[in-house]
């Protein structure tokens, strides 16, 4: 059994003893992100190479919805952030992917705000805007306009990707208050965009 563990353990030159394969509480036999971590905060590029392929999804997912395909340049800057901040990461139980967020929320408000200021606000664009960018502005403009916490639930689940018990534990609350925000706020965002149309 033994040699089976180590064909389950990720291929990181160097560091492959520091993973520890643990059971997860789903279908998975084991989560590496915590000996990539630790590898990468020790410096180990292969091991941040592997976070940021495992995450890199989600947080494009976010970046796109809230600036479109400018999200690439965000996405970069989201995990050169990251990289820098990795020696001061400490595992909470949260999922890493939750401390990401953080950083990407960051860096988005950055971003938009440096937009509203550089973009002239009275002028028409010079051609027409496709519709499914229309439905983009529309969407992110009603999630940023929930409240802070359905806001952040929204973005954590549908974004990101967590399950509503690492919602709960990303945003400190119970799982029935997960719950009840994330009908709240789907609740907002169909009355918003219904209203829109």
């Amino acid at each position: 059994m033994a040699g089976h563990d180590h064909a389950l353990r990720p291929n990181i030159p160097g560091h492959s003893h520091d993973v520890r394969v643990r059971p997860a509480a789903d279908t998975d036999a084991w989560d590496p992100t915590p000996g990539w971590i630790a590898a990468a905060q020790r410096g180990d590029e292969d091991a941040f190479g592997q976070l940021y392929r495992l995450h890199r999804p989600a947080i494009v997912r976010m970046a796109r919805l809230h600036v479109g395909i400018d999200g690439d340049d965000l996405v970069a800057e989201v995990f050169m952030r990251a990289w820098t901040g990795l020696p001061t990461y400490r595992p909470t139980g949260v999922p890493f992917v939750a401390w990401l967020y953080g950083i990407a929320r960051h860096v988005i408000v950055d971003q938009v705000r440096r937009e509203s200021r550089s973009t002239p606000q009275a002028t028409l664009p010079e051609r027409a805007v496709d519709l499914r960018e229309d439905d983009r502005l529309m969407l992110a403009d009603a999630i940023d306009s929930l409240p802070d916490e359905q806001r952040q639930v929204i973005e954590l689940k549908y974004l990101l990707g967590l399950r509503n018990p690492e919602v709960a534990e990303a945003l400190g609350v119970s799982v029935g208050a997960v719950n009840a925000k994330q009908w709240r706020a789907l609740r907002a965002l169909r009355d918003r965009l219904e209203g829109e149309r």
